[in-house]
């Protein structure tokens, strides 16, 4: 559960939070309690009973639950590009490798609902999170309509319309169960809001 990238010394520095205890299990210790209760119910003595570490430990690094929720926004923000980039990183198509983020998206929704719900709860409010998403999503959206692929007449509009679809079918397989081939379905119908043609990517 929780996948997460490699450490990196440029974000917020939620790879240090408890310690002795494992990368994974400090990651694990905030995303439970936004995937079980949500962003309002996170107190910093609630985060360290989580991951099984003193109050001082947690304070030692975090002032506030904004804090805490700004690190695990963007952590969870790296992982998701870094996992698109692993299978998208050499197309070309805008259109392609927004079809690819898309069903990327709705297979860890399929294969990990605890890390989703986490997920949707915490990009509502991560202003971090949402800007470094944007930045991949923007670059497809221009790169798709400079080639032909995406037509539409208001770029925030699209961004905000193709996260809001893709956020909403992650939620209705989370909540809801399986659908067959939810990733291609998903995909399909994001790309023909856009004006791209059916069957892309």
């Amino acid at each position: 559960m929780f996948p997460g990238a490699a450490p990196n010394g440029s974000r917020p520095h939620l790879w240090r939070l408890c310690g002795p205890c494992s990368r994974q299990q400090r990651l694990d210790a905030a995303l439970r309690i936004y995937a079980r209760a949500g962003v309002g119910d996170l107190a910093l003595n609630t985060l360290a009973e989580e991951a099984g570490v003193s109050n001082g430990t947690v304070y030692n690094y975090f002032r506030s639950r904004e804090k805490v929720l700004e690190a695990v926004g963007l952590e969870l923000a790296v992982q998701l590009s870094e996992q698109i980039l692993t299978v998208s990183g050499a197309v070309d198509s805008g259109a392609e490798r927004l079809s690819i983020a898309v069903r990327t998206f709705m297979n860890k929704a399929r294969t990990d609902p605890d890390w989703t719900r986490a997920l949707i709860t915490v990009v509502r409010y991560a202003e971090g999170m949402r800007s470094t998403l944007a930045t991949y999503l923007r670059a497809d959206l221009q790169a798709g309509r400079r080639q032909g692929d995406f037509h539409y007449a208001h770029e925030e509009m699209a961004m905000s319309m193709e996260i809001s679809a893709t956020l909403g079918a992650m939620n209705l397989l989370v909540e809801d169960g399986e659908v067959e081939h939810a990733d291609s379905i998903a995909a399909e119908m994001v790309l023909q809001a856009l004006g791209g043609a059916v069957g892309e990517g």
